[in-house]
């Protein structure tokens, strides 16, 4: 029984995770899906191609799932694709095929694209579509360049379907604040579980889940500056500024946040490793913040003129003294410091002003 608990809190909590992914990437799989399709009607109706593999390879590479910059993605990835189909189809057309062609192909294709660009994505792409040139028969009744042909009308589509039809950039950055706020509220619920249990091992457990948060919180950051982006060129995507604008000031307020809960995490499983006192008081101001981290980003209920984390963090605000939270250690003073400046922190990414923020503490 002990070990079912810890097991089920898991399971949902990966099941949250994967449905806020598939939130935020149902769009772009459509897009995939449409481009790959029309890639295949035009390279039929156009060069007469009979299986164009290479067209929908084209446009399934470029669009993908991701967000973050996706026109120069598209076009990085364009470039490679179309370099590696051209150098691998001359390569075959004089030399044939085998290990010294597919050694010299990456080589050459990696070369030009490093040369043309420095993107990472344009350089892979060049030598993985080159080998794929050698490697994989043609198909009966084709020509030399009809793989080239194939790959520049489903890099044509690609660019396209990303231009004219972006995702809303506002649900892929909902999805990662939702995500990322509930990833932290995670981790302070664990941390108020380890004090109350005295349990150094979990609590350093937990600091170096936190310290692994950095990736996610740079994901929510690509994200809302594509989604400006998006927004500024694309005329279909042209509402919902404020939105964004919103967004990149919430993620900004939560990344600060997040430092100072690393360092109060870190005086916490110090503290529990050294059996140093920490009231349980603590515990219930760690999990007071974390419910009004998951809350982040859901409007007022009926009748409240604050939205719930808003409203959470200001009731917290008033009891985060020292005296108050019976902090007699060293330890356990830093941590109510720490729990001090995220919500100060979080209160002023939310709109409330900083002056307002830290009236609310305790002096």
């Amino acid at each position: 029984m002990p070990r079912t608990i810890p097991f089920a809190l898991s399971a949902r909590r990966r099941l949250r995770t994967g449905w806020q992914r598939w939130q935020g990437s149902w769009w772009q799989i459509m897009q995939c899906g449409l481009g790959a399709g029309i890639a295949w009607s035009l390279a039929r109706a156009l060069w007469d191609q009979r299986y164009p593999v290479f067209a929908c390879v084209a446009v399934v590479v470029c669009l993908g799932v991701q967000n973050n910059q996706r026109l120069r993605r598209v076009g990085e990835l364009g470039v490679g694709v179309t370099i590696g189909v051209l150098f691998g189809t001359l390569i075959v057309h004089l030399v044939g095929r085998g290990p010294l062609q597919i050694t010299g192909i990456v080589v050459a294709a990696m070369f030009v694209a490093r040369f043309l660009d420095s993107g990472i994505l344009l350089v892979n792409q060049a030598a993985l579509q080159a080998c794929f040139i050698v490697a994989y028969p043609p198909m009966p009744g084709s020509t030399g360049g009809a793989r080239w042909l194939d790959a520049m009308t489903g890099v044509v589509v690609a660019l396209g379907v990303a231009a004219l039809l972006p995702p809303d950039p506002r649900r892929d950055v909902r999805g990662r604040a939702r995500a990322y706020a509930g990833q932290l509220a995670d981790l302070l619920e664990d941390a108020a579980g380890a004090v109350r249990a005295r349990d150094p091992a979990k609590a350093e457990e937990v600091l170096s889940r936190a310290r692994g948060t950095q990736s996610e919180l740079d994901g929510w950051s690509q994200s809302v500056t594509a989604g400006w982006e998006v927004h500024r060129l694309s005329p279909l995507r042209r509402r919902g500024r404020s939105e964004i604008v919103q967004q990149r000031k919430l993620q900004a307020g939560m990344d600060r946040a997040t430092r100072n809960v690393r360092v109060a995490l870190r005086r916490v499983s110090t503290a529990l490793k050294y059996d140093e006192q920490l009231p349980d008081s603590l515990a219930g101001a760690l999990e007071q913040l974390a419910a009004a981290v998951r809350s982040t980003g859901e409007p007022a209920y009926p009748g409240e003129t604050l939205p719930p984390s808003v409203a959470g963090l200001q009731e917290l605000a008033v009891t985060l003294g020292p005296r108050t939270l019976g902090a007699q250690s060293l330890s356990a003073t830093v941590v109510v410091a720490q729990l001090r400046s995220t919500v100060v922190d979080l209160l002023q990414a939310q709109g409330v002003g900083a002056a307002e923020a830290h009236r609310l503490l305790p002096h």
